[in-house]
């Protein structure tokens, strides 16, 4: 026993005393004001120690537990009232909740909301009040701003959007909801003004903006406070392309002269459904100059030559499939590449491979080629095939896009296996045709075996005025 008392005194602080009783060892903290503190009873078989807890600390312990147990009491009256805040729809039950927290923002807003359609002042009241206990919050002047509007309040929506928009001046949404209400009120600068500022931030507003700016002012106005400022030039040339298809082609190709005439950089892409549309009404003249001019921005590539009136004729670049490029059709059972090796001329050529037994008529790559009234052109490519099946293989054709033109005009056939070897024709354009199609075509069999199989290529495709005999 006197061995564990000594080893007591070494390893506890050196403030306790320690005795031996009936084979005990008793730890006793020094006495201060109050008596002992604590009484540790140690058995001298190495048991575990049994604590005994003085008057004072139980007491301790006992307010501290009550000071939690109220706080955690606090908190879920808290979550309560939070619950009904933003649950509440009813008036009575909101001036209740207000009787016990007047200043709080959100009592004042969800009461304002319940207010609404029944009482318009008191409405405005606890939203006003809301706004004024809590001035950064964006909700809070938002639900006034649509209430005040709503009233017909013109002061005070101004007043609430004009907030919304320093609190928020790079948040898209209220420059479209404050230019939206200006464009109601008839106040179509201040709309204007705010419709460039949301394009400048978000151009995916644009296609709204223009339809609601379409009966309000005419195009070069709108153009010229919303966009000509605008850095993003494709916001501008999507502005042609709305107006071209709304019909107003006069306006649009007015426009896009404007912005042809300065540095317009775009991705093709962009220009792309104006050029088309062009195209596709026969306005060929407006879509010549269109093409020409970005051919001479720098955003399309010029062609195979000056001479030569067939873009892309030795299918060095992948085609745009658009404009006045190569374009490709139905090519449903075949396999089309613009950029097979093995070419004629250079490095590439085009390849189709028929994969499937069929006797259908096939068009699978064509172009669109401006032409002049009443001229003669000459078109050759070179060619070479691969086990055609059929008789009727792959040839060239010409005919007018404008209906009632002249007759088409077909190269002859190539079946079998061949060499590259050129094919021909001429053919005189009519006295309206402004464009012609050239395709790689595919007519229907008439004569056993009917179904087409293989390969053919095509390259060095050229399409000249005839020259004048001299």
């Amino acid at each position: 026993m006197r061995e564990v008392e000594a080893i007591a005194k070494r390893s506890l602080l050196p403030d306790l005393s320690f005795s031996t009783r009936n084979g005990l060892l008793i730890e006793l903290a020094n006495a201060g004001r109050g008596g002992p503190r604590v009484v540790m009873i140690w058995s001298s078989l190495g048991a575990a120690p049994r604590s005994e807890v003085s008057p004072r600390l139980r007491v301790r312990a006992v307010l501290f537990l009550l000071l939690v147990a109220g706080a955690s009491a606090w908190l879920a009256v808290e979550s309560l009232l939070a619950g009904i805040v933003t649950s509440f729809e009813t008036p009575a039950t909101g001036r209740r909740l207000l009787a016990w927290d007047a200043d709080d923002p959100r009592l004042e807003d969800q009461l304002g909301q319940a207010y609404k359609g029944t009482n318009q002042v008191e409405d405005l009241r606890h939203l006003e009040r809301a706004t004024q206990l809590s001035p950064a919050s964006r909700l809070y002047w938002s639900d006034l701003e649509l209430a005040c509007e709503s009233a017909g309040d013109a002061q005070c929506t101004d007043q609430a959007r004009e907030r919304l928009l320093r609190l928020c001046p790079m948040s898209p949404g209220y420059y479209w909801l404050e230019a939206d209400s200006c464009l109601r009120m008839n106040r179509l600068d201040l709309a204007l003004a705010q419709y460039r500022r949301l394009l400048e931030l978000d151009p995916t507003y644009a296609p709204s903006v223009w339809s609601n700016l379409e009966t309000v002012h005419q195009p070069e106005h709108v153009y010229e406070k919303v966009l000509a400022d605008n850095p993003r030039g494709e916001a501008k040339v999507g502005y042609v392309d709305f107006l071209s298809d709304e019909g107003d082609n006069e306006a649009a190709y007015r426009i896009w002269r404007r912005l042809a005439a300065g540095s317009l950089s775009v991705p093709y892409s962009s220009a792309a459904p104006y050029l088309d549309r062009l195209i596709a009404w026969g306005r060929i003249n407006e879509s010549v100059n269109v093409w020409q001019d970005l051919e001479r921005l720098g955003i399309v590539k010029p062609g195979s030559g000056k001479d030569n009136l067939i873009f892309n004729g030795d299918f060095e670049r992948p085609p745009l499939k658009s404009g006045f490029d190569w374009r490709t059709g139905n090519t449903t059972y075949l396999a089309v590449d613009f950029s097979a090796p093995q070419a004629y001329h250079r490095d590439h050529c085009l390849r189709i491979d028929f994969t499937v037994s069929r006797n259908d008529e096939y068009e699978p790559v064509f172009q669109i080629v401006p032409v002049l009234p009443r001229q003669t052109y000459e078109l050759e490519a070179f060619v070479r095939t691969q086990d055609i099946t059929s008789d009727s293989g792959l040839c060239l054709r010409v005919h007018d896009i404008q209906p009632g033109g002249f007759p088409d005009a077909v190269t002859e056939t190539s079946v079998g296996t061949t060499p590259w070897h050129p094919v021909r024709l001429s053919f005189t354009t009519g006295p309206h045709t402004e464009a012609v199609q050239v395709s790689f075509w595919r007519p229907r069999s008439r004569v056993f075996p009917t179904e087409i199989l293989g390969t053919a290529w095509g390259d060095a495709v050229s399409l000249r005025p005839q020259r004048s005999p001299k």
